[in-house]
């Protein structure tokens, strides 16, 4: 079994003058837990992609992602298989720091630069391939579990409703990211005066579309008269909307997802779910790539250890307008190209 999947290679090339001169393209890993142009990875890669051809850059990526977001042994491969390229530069999106370290200082022990993304380093965390570590570009998923969980209270409290029952579709077990966000969430909906939670059922749906339909599935054999269906990422959320849909409880069941992915957006304009609390993965690219020409222009010292992209809790068309870029809305435009 291939170890290193969809792995790919381009160039990207722009008319105006680089940061520096260059002998050679520079070499660019680009490794995530899953990867698509509809989520936050893909999208992330457009935004990086962008800055860099804004400033002519040349550029080779190899970009590779595991089959699924819990395969940590598959992550580490890969990352065993980058630390062999030759690689400038990384851009990682971690499906667990404590499972993933091992492969990122093999990576830092090549003389690879990482740009670290989705994931916020802790006050005084430290890692064994921290010193590789140009930047985090980051936001805090902790409160977007809060602004979720706090609109959840919110929502049913409109509704002269003071409790609600709630199914928690987290994802992979060993995530920090899925814990942070899930805590977030039942933290938000503890600190709404007015307002009980009864979490009802508990599933894990691996941050995969097809894992949550099946545990949403099962859940609403046991529990048809859920209230609100939580789940911790955009493509779960979608999984949630669609077995809601084939159960034919759709209208009847507030689903939440987080990440505002276009598709996802999408079903928040047309009422299928209720909010996603989104964060911008093109700023984020942007970031990344920030921190890199930085580097290549001398100026490390002045590279801030973390970036953060704002959250925006999307519940309405307006919400959607006001603060989504056209163009990450526009796929089919892009893939065009």
């Amino acid at each position: 079994m291939k170890t290193l999947v969809s792995f790919t290679l381009a160039a990207g090339l722009a008319a105006s003058g680089p940061a520096m001169a260059q002998d050679d393209p520079l070499r660019i890993g680009f490794v995530s837990h899953q990867h698509d142009i509809t989520d936050l990875f893909g999208q992330l890669e457009i935004g990086f992609r962008d800055r860099l051809d804004e400033e002519g850059l040349e550029y080779e990526m190899f970009q590779a992602n595991p089959t699924a977001s819990g395969r940590h042994d598959e992550m580490l491969n890969i990352l065993e298989n980058m630390a062999n390229l030759n690689l400038d530069y990384m851009v990682f999106g971690p499906s667990s720091l404590s499972q993933n370290s091992s492969g990122l200082v093999s990576v830092a022990d090549a003389g690879t630069k990482l740009l670290m993304v989705d994931y916020e380093p802790g006050e005084g965390e430290e890692f064994a391939f921290d010193d590789a570590v140009l930047n985090w570009s980051v936001y805090n998923h902790g409160q977007m579990g809060e602004a979720t969980g706090e609109w959840i209270a919110e929502h049913f409290k409109s509704q002269d409703e003071e409790n609600a029952d709630i199914i928690m579709i987290w994802g992979p077990v060993a995530s920090e990211i899925s814990q942070a966000r899930g805590n977030g969430v039942l933290r938000g909906m503890e600190e709404t005066d007015g307002f009980t939670a009864n979490i009802i059922y508990e599933g894990y749906g691996d941050f995969q579309r097809e894992l949550a339909y099946a545990e949403v599935e099962r859940a609403m054999i046991a529990y048809p008269q859920v209230d609100a269906i939580v789940a911790m990422n955009s493509v779960m959320a979608m999984g949630t909307m669609s077995a809601l849909e084939a159960h034919g409880s759709i209208d009847d069941v507030v689903v939440t997802g987080m990440g505002g992915q276009p598709d996802e957006l999408e079903m928040v304009a047309r009422g299928k779910i209720g909010v996603a609390v989104f964060r911008d993965p093109r700023n984020m690219g942007a970031n990344s790539a920030e921190a890199l020409i930085m580097d290549l222009n001398g100026n490390t010292e002045d590279i801030p250890k973390v970036s953060y992209t704002a959250l925006r809790t999307l519940d309405s068309v307006d919400s959607i307008r006001q603060y989504v870029p056209k163009e990450m809305l526009d796929i089919d435009a892009k893939m065009a190209e």
